[in-house]
């Protein structure tokens, strides 16, 4: 996955896991903030990236990434974790949001890659 695509499913989820609006997350691996806004009422999902200027937008677990042309799959499970499969880079992850925070995990990169709000 690329690094804003990891970036804005992390605020994805951290929105849709404390139902409160995020404004940007703070990517470790890149040491610097991200700054998108992450709205999830119920399942439906707006979220706008400024950094790259685009929306991502869809219901749980179907999303539409513009800025990448593609779709990402992000599922729900129990207890903050999250299932999903981004068609852009046609690699499979897993997150888990605990609080303010969220690890994923990038099957296509190999590695584990934090951030927070």
């Amino acid at each position: 996955m690329k690094p804003h695509v990891r970036a804005a499913v992390a605020a994805i989820a951290l929105s849709h896991s404390s139902g409160r609006n995020v404004s940007s997350v703070y990517s470790y691996s890149e040491l610097k903030y991200v700054n998108i806004d992450a709205s999830v009422q119920g399942n439906v999902v707006d979220a706008y990236d400024y950094n790259n200027s685009c929306h991502i937008d869809g219901t749980l677990p179907s999303l539409y990434h513009y800025g990448q042309n593609s779709h990402i799959d992000l599922q729900p499970q129990s207890g903050g974790q999250y299932d999903g499969y981004d068609y852009g880079s046609n690699s499979h992850f897993e997150l888990t949001v605990s609080g303010n925070s969220a690890e994923l995990y990038d099957y296509g990169e190999g590695g584990f890659f934090s951030f927070s709000t």
